[in-house]
């Protein structure tokens, strides 16, 4: 009887280790733009009378973390971009820059006694991007059946500092590089109503962002010292609206989106 017990009392305790265990906030910091570095590229299409636009844009971006642990989290940030679009014969391409600042807000974990809580930092974004399609033309209607885009961004600022600052210590995994890359495949479709000059399109992209998508803690002796991003396949969708000079870009990719609004000229 007096074993049985034991074992009863053995058990509790087990139950009650693996409970407080299991509770432990696990603290997860990656690149700031991870999924938010790809962005629609305008290009004037095979109808229009010049096949060569220079485009100026602001645009809003809005994020989460880039980990199911830390999914809650905000990424704010507001963008400046510049680009050449060009038009040939059955292929097009378009290239850019494009800065941007903005902040990380740390929605997942709001224990504010622990000695690395933050409610938000700040980053800044420099980077490029480039696209180029091949198409066909019926009528009015540019299909760009098939393409690549991709983009480079370097990340700055406070927020970078910190995965730097805490990389190693008890419950947090990071990732602390600040350059991403990101390359993958296009199909679009744009459409230029002849009435009144409008165009309008829709834009997949499917990719990949290449590097290291690990988080590490190599300090941890009692667990996983590396967890891994769900995915780090990039999936993109956009539309695109022209009206004489003006033009807007809305786009989402899963857990972000963007809103651009500029000109051409």
């Amino acid at each position: 009887m007096i074993k049985y017990r034991l074992y009863f009392v053995l058990g509790l305790l087990v139950t009650a280790l693996s409970s407080c265990f299991s509770d432990r906030q696990i603290n997860q910091y990656g690149p700031a733009y991870f999924r938010n570095d790809i962005a629609y590229q305008p290009k004037p299409i095979a109808s229009d009378s010049s096949h060569h636009a220079t485009y100026i844009s602001g645009a809003y971006v809005s994020g989460t973390g880039s980990n199911y642990d830390n999914s809650s989290d905000n990424i704010i940030a507001g963008e400046l971009n510049i680009g050449q679009g060009y038009t040939f014969s059955n292929f097009s391409l378009a290239y850019g820059a494009f800065g941007s600042i903005g902040s990380y807000t740390n929605n997942s974990n709001n224990d504010q006694t622990q000695a690395n809580y933050f409610h938000s930092k700040s980053f800044a974004e420099l980077g490029g991007r480039f696209s180029a399609n091949a198409f066909i033309t019926a009528g009015r209607v540019d299909i760009r059946f098939i393409g690549i885009e991709a983009a480079y961004s370097h990340e700055f600022g406070d927020y970078a500092q910190y995965r730097r600052d805490v990389t190693g210590q008890t419950d947090i995994y990071t990732n602390t590089r600040t350059q991403l890359f990101t390359l993958g495949g296009t199909s679009e479709v744009v459409i230029h109503l002849r009435n009144n000059g409008m165009r309008f399109g829709f834009r997949l992209f499917i990719g990949n962002s290449f590097g290291d998508n690990s988080y590490k803690n190599l300090n941890n002796t009692v667990g996983n010292q590396y967890y891994y991003y769900p995915s780090n396949t990039a999936v993109s969708l956009a539309y695109f609206m022209q009206v004489k000079q003006f033009v807007f870009v809305a786009e989402t990719n899963g857990s972000g989106f963007q809103l651009r609004t500029g000109f051409a000229f």
